[in-house]
């Protein structure tokens, strides 16, 4: 199995994203590079999902279904 390149970057972020991230990373156990990539993989396939004219369902915990619009 071949090791996939990786590539540094830097983005600027505000405080309270920052910290949002930070707490994203230590509820699940991971960086926070991971929870950057995990971000961008849900946005990747949000954004796929829309194109081909599919549709995101959120189901609330009242069972109540609503959609998620993809911008």
């Amino acid at each position: 199995m071949s090791v996939p390149k990786v590539f540094k970057t830097s983005v600027n972020l505000p405080e309270v994203t920052v910290t949002a991230l930070e707490a994203l990373a230590k509820k699940r156990g991971k960086s926070m590079s991971q929870i950057i990539r995990d971000a961008i993989a849900t946005e990747t396939f949000l954004q796929e999902t829309s194109d081909s004219g599919g549709k995101v369902l959120i189901k609330d915990k009242d069972e109540t279904l609503r959609q998620l619009l993809v911008r």
